[in-house]
């Protein structure tokens, strides 16, 4: 066996010892399009599997960051501009495993997630940058350097981001009436902007080796990534790294199973829209709950974190986010509460030296806290969001 068999048989850090897991690389640096057989960026269930398996099987599946290799190591910001959106999140899958029927519960083990490349982005969009998009219309642009247990960047000296990667994109294909549920629910939000368009940017979809008219037909009806819906997706879940065991809906035969769109770190809620953004590889092993769905009354994945969160203890200021401010009053609404305790974090922040934009992005990929204090006590709601202390090289503590 020689050195370069590891690159596809499975990881050692001994030259003659094969784990026998298979693995399914990403050239860095090449879109998916030009690497279609790897995988896919649209959910549908007739994308042809990459790789089946038993359960009890582990395979390694190595994916491009979200934005497709489209954004680059460099100063200038040109490209978060030119970033074309509807190539976003390229997957790697789907694995089909064996025996899985619709009803079952497919059992996913993260065993590992780790950086590709060591390169990292979190950038504030322009036009795309969370619920504070207004706030910053020319966007900011973050270059992370991926260090193993921790994230620098030369865009916003005095932090260090612990590491607690994870694939933001998780999840299994959806079956032909579940497809037409979402298209049918969501079609109606599209024309104010409140959904995505699948139809807009079909050239776009990669569908691994579809071609011709049978691309075509898949293209017209596929789901684009963005959101997270009942198969799982973009579910954007800072503990869902590793250790953590996800507990999937079946609703096509095999399964169908796919991840990227992995992340270095992540703050609850990802509120710039961007995690530190990373290429990566993803370790996973598969079992099977049969007629799980019905038994424990599960329409959407379970989660199990991960035992192996950043060790903080108790060291976070908390900001308190409130339905209200001034004289303007929202009855009960936790994400008016939420974007409330952001704003404030920005705003203590500041008096720290960090930029708007520094604060802003520090707030979506450290893993920052977000919690649900009440939505009981009318009318307002509370929600919490602790920042962790230690990320910087000085004390913000009030004194």
């Amino acid at each position: 066996m020689t050195t370069s068999d590891f690159r596809t048989r499975g990881v050692s850090r001994f030259q003659n010892r094969d784990l026998g897991v298979p693995r399914f690389s990403c050239e860095v640096g090449v879109p998916l399009a030009e690497q279609a057989s790897l995988g896919h960026n649209r959910w549908h269930p007739d994308v042809p599997p990459l790789h089946h398996l038993d359960p009890g099987d582990e395979v390694i599946l190595e994916a491009p960051g979200y934005d497709d290799y489209q954004l680059r190591d460099r100063d200038e910001d040109q490209d978060i501009h030119d970033i074309d959106l509807s190539r976003t999140h390229p997957m790697a899958g789907p694995v089909y495993v064996n025996g899985a029927e619709p009803g079952d519960l497919l059992v996913v083990d993260v065993l590992d997630i780790q950086p590709l490349s060591g390169i990292g982005y979190s950038n504030v969009l322009p036009g795309m940058g969370g619920p504070l998009t207004d706030w910053f219309p020319k966007g900011f642009k973050t270059v992370w350097d991926l260090h193993g247990t921790s994230a620098t960047s030369r865009q916003i000296p005095g932090v260090t981001i612990p590491a607690l990667s994870h694939p933001g994109v998780i999840g299994v294909a959806p079956s032909m009436e579940l497809l037409e549920e979402w298209n049918t629910r969501e079609d109606p939000l599209i024309p104010s902007g409140k959904a995505v368009d699948r139809a807009a940017v079909t050239e776009t979809s990669v569908l691994r080796t579809l071609e011709g008219d049978e691309w075509e037909r898949v293209a017209a009806t596929a789901a684009r990534t963005m959101p997270p819906r009942e198969n799982g997706g973009n579910l954007d879940i800072k503990n869902l790294s590793r250790g953590s065991r996800v507990f999937f809906p079946v609703y096509v035969p095999g399964a169908l199973f796919s991840s990227g769109d992995y992340h270095f770190a992540e703050g609850d809620g990802e509120i710039t829209w961007n995690a530190i953004e990373m290429d990566g590889v993803g370790w996973y092993k598969f079992s099977l709950i049969k007629g799980g769905m019905a038994k424990y009354g599960v329409r959407a994945p379970m989660l199990r974190p991960s035992p192996l969160d950043p060790n903080l203890g108790p060291r976070y200021l908390s900001f308190t986010g409130l339905s209200a401010r001034g004289s303007r009053q929202e009855y009960l609404d936790a994400t008016a509460a939420a974007i409330d305790a952001v704003e404030q974090a920005i705003d203590y922040l500041g008096k720290f030296g960090y930029s708007g934009e520094q604060a802003y992005t520090i707030i979506s990929v450290a893993p920052c806290e977000m919690h649900v204090g009440g939505i009981v006590d009318i009318p307002n709601a509370a929600v919490t969001l602790k920042v962790p202390l230690d990320i910087f090289d000085k004390d913000i503590m009030p004194k």
